[in-house]
């Protein structure tokens, strides 16, 4: 049996506190019928209703006690998230990218600038030359 998927009650919430499928769709970037499917999916799981289907959409009972569930874990998420990067100390995040000459020569870095600025980033680049076949 599979367990209760997070992304199910992310769409439970981003419905609830956008106040529409289509603005929690927006909210999340993904379509409205991925909204739509993560709900069914829950309820299916659930075997019983978590939305009130009404405008604006409200949680039923159940909905309630896994939303209160879903932003819990999310204020644990983040205490420990930050604890978890600290952990890795004065280490880059390493990041492959593949591009080609011309690009690098002319735009890319510059693009880039702002988040090497900013971040501490490590670029493992991979450089194709366009003209070899």
């Amino acid at each position: 049996m599979r367990g209760l998927d997070y992304k199910w009650i992310e769409a439970l919430d981003a419905i609830v506190e956008q106040k529409s499928f289509d603005k929690a769709a927006e909210h999340l970037y993904i379509s409205q019928s991925a909204v739509s499917q993560r709900v069914k999916q829950l309820e299916k799981w659930l075997a019983q209703p978590v939305l009130v289907r009404e405008q604006p959409p409200r949680p039923t009972a159940v909905g309630k006690k896994l939303l209160g569930l879903y932003r819990r874990v999310r204020l644990l998420e983040q205490e420990l998230v930050p604890e978890l990067a600290a952990d890795l100390g004065d280490k880059p995040l390493s990041v492959s990218l593949a591009t080609n000459a011309d690009s690098l020569a002319t735009w890319l870095l510059p693009s880039l600038f702002p988040l090497l600025e900013s971040k501490r980033v490590e670029l493992d680049l991979i450089v194709d030359d366009e003209a070899e076949p």
